[in-house]
């Protein structure tokens, strides 16, 4: 009795370091290992009714981020532990690996338009003039069948064996975290800002990390440097020590592997900055966008937990060709959805519109109908994103953008305003079926009444609290600021006479239209924060601001100590602080009480 029970135990100890053999070899699943136990012990074999799916394999598609994140690291913490983590993802080359097998081998499809020069127009998604239908939208670009046949080709295999093929071998989020990490459980659940930097974006972005922080917002910051070439020491422990913000430099083997593979840079970077982001709910910020408020609150919000990917909009009719829609296996239906304000001019008003199913693709705007993007278009200088729920978004994405300046981005915008990224978030979603929310207020054009011109000039656009917005459409806050002309670069204020008028001291509120809404001077907020930064005359021989209404110092706040764009252009800078930035900024408080004009707030 004794030698059997002996043997029994001798028996188990031997299958069982077998077992353990196989699974550290990842030969055997844990069901398998479960089941030679099971048999040794002359039992049933274990039910397969609660096996686990292999990591990244069942990504959950739930809106909510928290069920979302939950469900993730339920089905995938048990097989991480037991399968070894992907090096590749610690490094992020999985991401990349073979991404030439998806190459578009046909000439680039940039500006071949089938009329020279004759891009799709750019007109405003509110238009009533023009008809912007299928056949107009397939005849701008120039696409011919070969190239469509290897866009349809490359962008199925893509998303049906590749993005399959990566949350296989172990990618479970954006990044290169899985939930065998000791941090994940930091990673998940976690909230921040990122901007990209690098040069002269460094100093952009620098003024947006100290709006962030005047505004109230408490959660980390990223600043993203493509290369270690764009670090510089001082300035990254500077706005660590003082703002919270790391920079995160990007590795610079692989940053030069993709240049010379894939030619990244400038809007490929917002892809890298995401992917190598230490955060899985981001808020993007350009470097020139400034929120208003503190809009922490975005990330705990119903619409957020709802979508998990928010855009805002852009001011655009859209112009994507109808191929793309082939192109990505989306089915458009002529089954019109929306009215456009085309069609209510050719109806002579709205009491006057037909039932929309007695329109066609021939005599409406393409883009109304089931299956086709929204207009208007989007607008990418900002977007949240949760970088784990929208794992197949931002995989599909990323294709999109290595392959974008020849394939994706002409097809998405046909040389129309603002060709670029701003349209692979959406589309990347939409070809998914993933939820996605753009903010269902347009901008509000912000700028002055220019006395040189007697015309209104805008200069920066006005956006929009997403939740306000799904619910009214009048009391809505203005929450961000995108600076886009000028940009707060001080030869580009001065040369342009961008705060003073050329032939006269006359001094210039840019953005006047916006002090009611958001309830505080936003010229002289931006101003102070330039001016004390840039000029290293605005402080007295002790060090200190000459304004008695701050309480700065020159070896703090100065960034010509910690830029070195700023120190390089510092001879400068003095002159145009002595006779721009410095005057601009007191005139800015002595009118600050001032009223705005009613010219002001009209585009």
């Amino acid at each position: 009795m004794i030698s059997k029970h002996r043997l029994r135990l001798f028996l188990l100890i031997v299958v069982a370091l077998v077992g353990l053999h196989f699974l550290t070899t990842n030969n055997f699943s844990n069901q398998d290992l479960q089941r030679i136990l099971d048999e040794s012990l002359n039992k049933k074999p274990a039910s397969n009714n609660h096996k686990q799916p292999s990591p990244g394999k069942d990504i959950p598609q739930t809106p909510n981020q928290q069920d979302s994140s939950k469900q993730q690291s339920d089905s995938t913490k048990a097989n991480s532990k037991l399968k070894p983590k992907n090096p590749k993802i610690d490094d992020y080359t999985i991401f990349f690996e073979d991404l030439e097998r998806y190459q578009i081998n046909q000439p680039s499809i940039k500006d071949r338009y089938k009329e020279k020069d004759q891009k799709a127009k750019e007109l405003f998604s509110t238009s009533d003039s023009f008809l912007f239908n299928k056949e107009y939208l397939e005849n701008v670009l120039d696409i011919s069948e070969k190239t469509f046949d290897e866009m349809k080709a490359s962008h199925t295999m893509y998303v049906n064996e590749r993005i399959p093929q990566l949350l296989n071998e172990g990618v479970v989020t954006f990044g290169k975290m899985v939930p065998s990490d000791p941090d994940w459980n930091i990673y998940e659940g976690s909230s921040g800002y990122v901007l990209v930097g690098g040069g002269r974006y460094s100093w952009l972005s620098y003024l947006v990390i100290k709006q962030l922080r005047a505004t109230g917002a408490q959660l980390p910051i990223e600043l993203f440097l493509a290369t270690e070439d764009d670090y510089e020491k001082n300035f990254c422990e500077h706005i660590l020590r003082t703002y919270n913000a790391r920079c995160n430099v990007f590795d610079k083997n692989l940053a030069q592997d993709l240049l010379t593979r894939f030619n990244i840079g400038g809007y490929q970077y917002k892809m890298l900055a995401l992917l190598s982001s230490r955060f899985e709910n981001v808020l993007y910020l350009d470097s020139d966008n400034f929120p208003t408020k503190n809009v922490d609150y975005l990330f705990t919000s119903d619409l957020y937990k709802k979508n998990n990917l928010i855009l805002w909009p852009d001011a655009w009719a859209r112009t994507t060709n109808p191929m793309y829609y082939d192109i990505a296996g989306v089915e458009v239906r002529e089954n019109k959805l929306r009215y456009s304000a085309y069609d209510i001019k050719q109806a002579g008003g709205k009491e006057n519109l037909r039932p929309m199913s007695e329109y066609t693709f021939e005599n409406s705007w393409f883009h109304d109908f089931d299956g086709t993007l929204p207009d208007p278009t989007s607008e990418t200088g900002m977007f949240m994103v949760n970088k784990t729920s929208h794992l197949k978004t931002l995989l599909l994405c990323l294709y999109y953008n290595v392959f974008g300046p020849n394939y994706y981005y002409p097809i998405l915008t046909q040389g129309s305003a603002g060709e670029g990224d701003k349209e692979t978030f959406i589309a990347a979603a939409h070809a998914l079926n993933e939820p996605w929310h753009q903010t269902l207020k347009q901008f509000q054009w912000t700028g002055y009444h220019s006395k040189a011109t007697n015309s209104f000039k805008s200069k920066a656009l006005a956006h929009y609290d997403p939740v306000q917005a799904s619910t009214d459409s009048k009391n809505v806050d203005v929450i961000f600021m995108h600076l886009s002309y000028p940009k707060f670069y001080p030869n580009w204020l001065v040369d342009n006479h961008d705060l003073i008028y050329e032939n006269s001291d006359e001094h210039i509120r840019m953005y006047a239209g916006v002090k009611e809404n958001v309830g505080y001077d936003f010229d002289l907020r931006v101003l102070q924060f330039f001016t004390e930064s840039i000029c290293p005359n605005y402080y007295g021989s002790n060090g200190k601001a000459i304004d008695e209404d701050v309480s700065l110092t020159k070896d703090t706040t100065y960034m010509g100590e910690y830029l070195q764009y700023i120190k390089d252009e510092e001879q400068n800078n003095i002159k145009r602080c002595e006779e721009v930035f410095i005057p601009h900024l007191k005139w800015l408080k002595e009118t600050k009480d001032a009223k705005e004009s009613k010219d002001d707030t009209k585009a």
